[in-house]
Parts: structure tokens; sequence; C-alpha cells
């Protein structure tokens, strides 16, 4: 079989995986989106609807990993192939996770029937979500153009979320010490926090992963 043939086909079903990723992390960043916004409105339908949508991150991951591991079984790719390959099954994979902290969120917004004591948290819980939305479009901007540098900066955005992750948690004490009443929705507000630390996490892992990408190497702590 013609050797530029072979090239050709495995860079065709790598761009068909890569689409498939992209598609993937729009659905997490619409779902996470969504999710901010049923839990600082307490909009129980939109909830609903981000919790059906998981499915459909969940059938992309499915797809892309069969996608990718019967590129590699039949392809046989070497060195940067390889690493292209295996890339994919990795993102897909902090993908997913992504989506099911919005999923998580959401299946929080009725589980207290007032959030309204502590809608400053809200907002920051809102604001929080925006700004891991934002580090994963760029890092999958990096992704897809093999920029190094846009994925060290949504690397490096990963600390302020922990930053904010644990003013929240000090803010969140205040509230349940100021009334008792408080300490099941702040409970609950607590771990919505720690997802959206979690999140930031993923697109951290993502960052890591065009950095190997990119350069073959792993990053260094």
């Amino acid at each position: 079989m013609d050797h530029t043939h072979i090239v050709t086909r495995f860079d065709k079903d790598l761009n068909e995986i890569e689409t498939l990723l992209v598609q993937m992390a729009d659905e997490v960043a619409a779902q996470m989106k969504q999710a901010a916004k049923a839990l600082k409105n307490g909009d129980d339908k939109l909830a609903k609807k981000v919790i059906k949508g998981d499915s459909v991150i969940n059938a992309l991951e499915e797809k892309i990993d069969d996608k990718a591991i019967r590129l590699i079984a039949l392809r046989q790719p070497m060195a940067e192939d390889l690493r292209s390959a295996i890339t994919t099954l990795k993102i897909s994979t902090a993908l997913e996770r992504m989506g099911d902290y919005a999923k998580t969120m959401s299946h929080r917004v009725r589980a207290v029937d007032d959030y309204s004591p502590m809608k400053p948290v809200l907002r920051r819980i809102s604001d929080m979500s925006t700004r891991i939305i934002n580090s994963l479009e760029l890092v999958m901007d990096a992704y897809v153009n093999h920029d190094i540098e846009k994925a060290k900066q949504a690397r490096d955005a990963d600390q302020e979320i922990n930053d904010r992750t644990d003013a929240l948690f000090r803010e969140l004490l205040t509230y349940m010490m100021e009334n008792p009443r408080n300490i099941e929705a702040c409970t609950h507000l607590q771990f919505i926090s720690k997802n959206m630390e979690r999140a930031g996490d993923q697109v951290k892992n993502i960052a890591e992963q065009v950095h190997y990408l990119v350069t073959g190497e792993l990053v260094e702590e």
C-alpha cells in the first residue's frame, strides 16, 4: 500500500476526532454556563435540561474514544502521530468529567428551597464558571493550533480559580457561623465550589496534554 495514502488517511481520521473534541468542548462550555445560570436563578427547568444534556457529552466521549482506539490499532502510529492519538483520549476524559461537574451542580439547584441568603456566593460561583469556560476555550484553541503559549496561559489561570475557591470556603463558613439555618445551603454550595475547582483542574490537565503533544515532554511542576 502506498505510504502517502496511509499518512493521508491517518490525518483524515485524526482531523475527524479533533473536530469531535472541539464539539465536545463546546457542549461542556454550554452545560457549565447553563448550570451556573440555573443555580443563580433557582431555575429547576434549566437544571433538568442540563442533567439530561449530559448524555450528549457522554456519547461524544464514547465516539471519540472508539475512533482513537481504532486509529491506534489499525494505523499503528509512531512518535508525534501516536502522541496525537493518545492526547485525544486524555482530553476527552477531562471534558467528560467537566460535564459531570455541571450535571452535579444542576442536581443541587433544588436540593435547597432557597439559596437567596447567599446571593453574593451565587454570583461568585457564576463568575468562576465564566472564567473556567474562557480558559476551556483558550486551551482548546491551543490544542487545535498546537499553540504552547496559549496552553501555558490556560494552565496558569488555574491558580486564580484555586484562590477563589479558598476565599469562597471562608465566606461560606462565615454564613454558617452567622446563622445555623444556612448550614445546609452552604454545604451544597461548598460542594459546587469544589467541583468548579476540579473543573479548572481539568482545563489545566488539557493544557498539559497540549504541551506534551507539541513538545513530546511532560510539564514539570
